[in-house]
């Protein structure tokens, strides 16, 4: 990871970071338009400010530099998810459901995330702090319901998992 790379990812981004008095000069970006607004208005003010900004289109990188700025311990960024996800089911329609989910999470590059929501809830319940039953289209994740994440079988009630992750 680039330490000095430093990720605007909306409008908000730039004038939290302008309004802070930091200067940004480079950024990587997802999106291009905030950073062209921004560079227009400075121009129409004769301002110095201008942004460079590169576009990257690797959200896979964006997330892990995200989740490694999160302090995630070692042992759940090194841990092998898709066994420990495995090891948790009891049928071979559990088992089923996980491949297919971790396929797709894998095709999203959202591993990484698994892995750090298996940090913060084990982090939760060390600390006695109460997650809730579970919102919205999550609660279609299998791997979110064992990871205790929400407490709603998604097999039990036939929940498709293509909601989740439209």
């Amino acid at each position: 990871m680039n330490k000095n790379k430093q990720y605007i990812v909306s409008e908000q981004d730039i004038v939290s970071n302008w309004l802070s008095n930091k200067p940004i000069t480079d950024v990587v970006v997802e999106d291009t338009k905030p950073i062209n607004i921004y560079n227009q208005w400075c121009q129409a003010f004769d301002l110095e400010e201008i942004i460079n900004a590169n576009y990257e289109d690797n959200s896979d990188t964006f997330v892990e530099d995200c989740l490694r700025k999160w302090n995630m311990p070692d042992e759940y960024k090194n841990m092998n998810i898709n066994e420990w996800l495995l090891d948790r089911c009891k049928t071979v329609q559990e088992k089923d459901r996980v491949h297919f989910e971790i396929t797709e999470y894998e095709k999203r590059g959202m591993i990484i995330v698994l892995k750090f929501l298996k940090y913060l809830v084990d982090v939760c319940n060390t600390n006695k702090i109460v997650l809730g039953v579970g919102r919205g289209s999550s609660v279609a994740s299998y791997c979110l319901y064992l990871l205790g994440v929400h407490c709603i079988d998604s097999i039990k009630y036939e929940l498709d998992i293509k909601e989740f992750l439209k």
